[in-house]
């Protein structure tokens, strides 16, 4: 699956035909469809185990809770620098499946959903405590919170010597803390933190 990851990453599901991929894989067309069935179903398991970190990144997320998930966010930009071709992988499939006859389209639909909802929830357990305002709308923030995530990550991809992703990343994070937290000295406490353990 890594060579159809990194193949489906360059030419897209489209623009990769089985045969390339069981050739580099070094096997048969007939062989690799005894596994996988269809190019559908290799596609299939080729983001479903590549987007589950993701998944699991915001599950971790959920797990240290408030505003220090929210600091937390930088980690995500060193994994994609160390793991650009994941990074690419997603953005050049998502992209390929925006529309719902797509083979792809609801694995997206429902991997963006399932962020959403453990974003919101970070949100909402921590205005439980206090933490976080109020008025925030979770599932606003939330969307908006993926939204500046992803796009900076385009930008990085397209034009790595230009866009920082890290510095990009954890500017982004001290400010929706700066918007997020009911006390303001919260800010000022995240700005002074040594961030050398997010990596």
């Amino acid at each position: 699956m890594t060579i159809a990851g990194e193949l489906f990453a360059r030419s897209g599901f489209r623009g990769t035909g089985l045969a390339e991929v069981a050739a580099r894989a070094g096997i048969t067309q007939p062989a690799l469809l005894y596994y996988f069935g269809s190019k559908e179903g290799l596609l299939q398991a080729v983001i479903e185990r590549r987007g589950a970190q993701s998944i699991e990144f915001a599950q971790e997320s959920v797990a240290i809770g408030g505003l220090r998930a929210i600091r937390e966010l930088p980690a995500s930009a060193h994994r994609n620098q160390r793991e650009p071709g994941l990074a690419r992988l997603l953005a050049v499939l998502t992209m390929e499946n925006l529309d719902a006859e797509d083979p792809a389209h609801e694995y997206f639909v429902e991997r963006y959903r399932r962020l959403r909802a453990l974003i919101a929830r970070i949100i909402t357990d921590a205005q439980a405590t206090g933490e976080i305002r109020a008025e925030i709308d979770p599932a606003h923030k939330a969307a908006e919170l993926l939204a500046t995530m992803d796009g900076l990550q385009m930008q990085w991809l397209l034009d790595p010597t230009e866009v920082d992703l890290v510095t990009a990343i954890e500017s982004y994070a001290l400010t929706l803390i700066r918007d997020l937290a009911a006390d303001p000295s919260v800010y000022a406490a995240a700005t002074t933190r040594d961030t050398t353990d997010v990596e």
